[in-house]
């Protein structure tokens, strides 16, 4: 694409705010994905970021086209992601180490499909601290 893609127009607005607007909304996928605590909405804004970001790489010239099976790696990296030993809701009200309920061990530090107690997070750091 030539470099004066900042001049040109899309349906009438300029493919520069165009790109600004969809690096707006990868963004705000990204932080939405981050805050979200149920794992089909964190993998939906996942996968929202990724499709603003490849559309505004595209409309600023960075490449020419995608093949085929680049989609099909980004949506086998997001499903290989999911754990599956556990129900999307259950890192929710389980501890992913020690296995006991919310209601045993109190709040959770809740990640990605995964969540921590307080007592497994305390060991993981000693164990960190022993080995280094």
């Amino acid at each position: 694409m030539e470099q004066d893609f900042r001049k040109k127009t899309f349906r009438g607005a300029k493919i520069e705010d165009v790109i600004l607007e969809l690096e707006k909304l990868s963004s705000l996928c990204e932080t939405k994905s981050k805050s979200s605590e149920q794992l089909e909405s964190q993998r939906f804004y996942e996968g929202m970021a990724v499709a603003y970001k490849t559309i505004s790489i595209k409309l600023k010239g960075d490449f020419d086209y995608i093949e085929p099976k680049v989609i099909d790696e980004l949506y086998n990296a997001i499903e290989n992601s999911k754990p599956n030993h556990i129900s999307n809701s259950e890192y929710v009200t389980t501890c992913s180490f020690c296995r006991r309920s919310k209601e045993e061990v109190g709040k959770l530090a809740i990640g990605p499909g995964v969540s921590i107690c307080s007592e497994c997070l305390e060991f993981s750091a000693e164990v960190i601290k022993s080995q280094s």
